[in-house]
């Protein structure tokens, strides 16, 4: 079986649809089903700067011609499934690859968040959100089949935690570091903004800055982080979830990482930047996993520094939302979305 991905990364769009594709083929690869991503050359440069990154690469240039590629590829190397992530394939690109897909007997996914793009075309819909199942994605794509919600929620590998992993995890004592974390390109750099204004407000407590490969302002948290002793700056970073382990609280952009901080059941401010983001996170400060910060329209770095110290030092409010994240932690999604495609594959074949 072949599984082929559709999706791009870079400092504009951030790189959250490319990680989660990542953690699908990290565990397809681990099925021995082949994996290959159809992307920019940005993009895949950012991919292979990865050390945990799977799959092929195959180079496409974002033009009149993209489809015509997509189809040469997936004719050429067997694709059984295409499955596309990104905000930037609209309804009429989604139709145009659908006619071909389905004249060749493969397999469209799409991985969706709020079903509010229009028709999508789709074989398999796949939404790891908690309101997945209110999105009404029959009226969208009647035909599809539906991978909604938490038993579909999408974390990499590293993210299977080992039983010791999980005690540390269940504990407050063993988390000492604030680790702010927003997103792979955070173009304002709020990141330096905020271990600014957090070094001077908590004594002694250590501060990790986590960029992405997609950040631009590498060299001004160095020079900040190399001044002061108490913060680190993890910049590409690849194994991500043995800081959220070590961290009392994770100050993070609203994304997919607020499922990677569940699964390690770490306490969460969540900075709400983008309307998708929205009602994710609105679900996930009333299962009470993580709080959330709505900062589209102003950012008040100063009084957001203020709660956020509050929270820090209430160690009540903290153990809530580590046995919140506890007993709703979900780790499996990859798996039930392999299984599903792989199924869906071999219905087509009889």
């Amino acid at each position: 079986m072949h599984i082929a991905f559709r999706v791009e990364g870079n400092s504009q769009i951030g790189l959250g649809h490319l990680m989660r594709c990542l953690a699908l083929s990290q565990f397809a690869h681990a099925q021995k089903i082949r994996v290959s991503f159809l992307m920019s050359d940005i993009s895949s440069s950012l991919a292979q700067s990865r050390s945990d990154w799977v799959g092929d690469i195959f180079p496409i240039q974002s033009n009149s011609k993209e489809l015509d590629t997509i189809a040469t590829f997936c004719r050429d190397e067997h694709v059984d499934c295409l499955l596309i992530d990104g905000y930037q394939f609209d309804t009429s690109y989604r139709y145009q690859l659908s006619q071909f897909l389905k004249s060749e007997n493969k397999i469209f996914a799409i991985i969706d968040d709020n079903n509010d793009s229009g028709m999508l075309y789709a074989d398999c819909i796949i939404n790891q959100n908690s309101h997945a199942e209110q999105l009404e994605y029959s009226v969208t794509e009647p035909q599809a089949y539906c991978c909604l919600g938490e038993n579909y929620r999408i974390l990499r590998s590293e993210f299977l935690l080992q039983p010791y992993q999980l005690n540390l995890a269940s504990s407050l004592s063993n988390r000492e570091a604030l680790t702010i974390i927003l997103g792979g390109a955070d173009t304002a750099n709020i990141s330096l903004q905020l271990a600014v204004k957090f070094s001077e407000t908590l004594d002694n407590a250590p501060i990790n800055i986590i960029t992405g490969s997609a950040f631009q302002y590498v060299k001004d948290v160095d020079q900040f982080s190399v001044s002061n002793p108490r913060i680190r700056h993890w910049h590409n970073a690849q194994l991500v979830s043995n800081l959220f382990l070590n961290s009392r609280m994770v100050i993070s952009a609203a994304g997919s990482t607020q499922y990677e901080l569940q699964a390690t059941y770490t306490p969460a401010l969540l900075l709400v930047v983008a309307q998708n983001q929205q009602q994710a996170s609105l679900q996930s400060q009333r299962q009470g996993r993580a709080q959330i910060f709505d900062v589209r329209e102003e950012f008040d770095i100063d009084e957001f520094v203020r709660q956020a110290c509050k929270v820090w030092h209430n160690d009540e409010k903290l153990m809530d939302m580590i046995k919140a994240n506890m007993s709703q932690a979900t780790i499996n999604g990859a798996d039930n979305i392999i299984s599903t495609l792989t199924k869906l594959v071999t219905s087509l074949e009889k």
